[in-house]
């Protein structure tokens, strides 16, 4: 009497498959793949055995599943390496940054009481009027400054550090933006930048961030470093 095979060979599982402990990810693994063909081989018919060529597919088909496997995992090894050296390659040069002078993305500003702070920006343009608004750390409006007519390209702004009504603010992490226009009305781009010397480098999950100040600058935000 034969015995009939509930898988159906290996392309047929899920079709009156019994309880064999499989993990239950839907991506099969190599234990996997091993224990279905330990089972299709238990269940063959004696008298009509498992084709040879199709035997033989299967087990090259593991084969295969454990060189991809292997594949995969060094794969995944060298990632990491070469995620960790260049996370200490660039630790290394941020430590060498301290001191020098740099330009970056932003449009923060420290205000130390009884100094100017520069506000640094570019124009794409010429611009009719330029007017530069500053706000506090709550968001708030505290000095709106009317720059006048200006040519296109770098751009800076001396700010005293007085709100609107005169009145000395207090030490701190300001932000600005700017508004330009040309003569018809039109807007001219503009862009803000952070400018000063890195006083020190702190470290975040491993990756560098530059601190001017109390302002903090990401390595990817650097434009430029000035002699």
């Amino acid at each position: 009497m034969s015995t009939t095979n509930p898988l159906g060979g290996l392309n047929g599982v899920g079709m009156n498959t019994p309880q064999t402990g499989l993990a239950s990810n839907s991506l099969m693994g190599q234990m996997d793949f091993l224990q279905l063909l330990m089972i299709q081989l238990s269940y063959q018919d004696p008298m009509n055995p498992v084709n040879s060529q199709e035997f033989a597919a299967q087990l090259a088909q593991f084969s295969q599943l454990e060189q991809l496997t292997q594949m995969n995992q060094n794969l995944s090894l060298s990632q990491q390496t070469n995620l960790l050296l260049a996370q200490s390659v660039n630790n290394t040069m941020a430590a060498g940054m301290i001191g020098q002078t740099i330009v970056a993305n932003g449009n923060q500003v420290e205000m130390i009481e009884g100094e100017d702070a520069t506000l640094n920006y570019n124009l794409n343009g010429a611009a009719q009027t330029t007017t530069i608004t500053i706000k506090n750390s709550a968001g708030a409006t505290v000095r709106t400054i009317q720059a006048g007519p200006q040519s296109s390209g770098d751009r800076e702004t001396t700010w005293d550090g007085l709100d609107d009504e005169g009145n000395q603010l207090p030490a701190g992490v300001y932000t600005f933006s700017v508004n330009a226009t040309t003569s018809s009305g039109s807007t001219v781009q503009a862009t803000t930048y952070t400018c000063g010397a890195i006083t020190g480098v702190s470290y975040v999950n491993g990756m560098a961030t530059f601190l001017m100040g109390q302002l903090e600058v990401g390595l990817g935000d650097i434009i430029r470093v000035e002699g």
